[in-house]
């Protein structure tokens, strides 16, 4: 468990030194979902964002710690695509209302956005010899 730790650890500080981008963007996507899916705990929608969300740190990690800086990482949220139509449809019969409301309706944009630059990120890992996040050579 602490190798674990270790290497998510070593993830996230080898990206924030490279990628001004991904030092804002992954607090801002990870430490929500996080906190959020501990305090609705009780609701399946919070465990399973909690669940997903750490299982992707843990496994972009061992991507990352054999293949540094690589795009593939972006693969990770794969576990989102069922997890996302589910968490549209709470929210819109729900709505934003009230705390968990409001942390649901961040959640579903931050994952959309990530979708979306995972997406690209795939795209340009196929497509192109573009298999690292920019700064990744510095």
């Amino acid at each position: 468990m602490i190798g674990f730790v270790k290497d998510a650890r070593d993830m996230i500080t080898d990206l924030n030194r490279v990628s001004p981008f991904l030092r804002v963007w992954g607090p801002a996507l990870n430490i929500p979902h996080v906190v959020g899916g501990l305090i609705f705990i009780g609701r399946i929608e919070a465990a399973l964002v909690l669940t997903t969300c750490v299982f992707s740190v843990v496994v972009a990690a061992q991507i990352h710690k054999r293949h540094p800086f690589s795009r593939l990482t972006s693969l990770v949220h794969v576990v989102w695509l069922p997890l996302f139509p589910m968490l549209v449809d709470v929210l819109m019969t729900e709505g934003a209302v009230g705390a968990f409301g409001i942390w649901l309706a961040y959640v579903v944009i931050t994952m959309a956005i990530s979708l979306v630059l995972d997406a690209w990120n795939i795209v340009l890992t196929l497509f192109t010899r573009n298999n690292a996040f920019e700064g990744a050579d510095a």
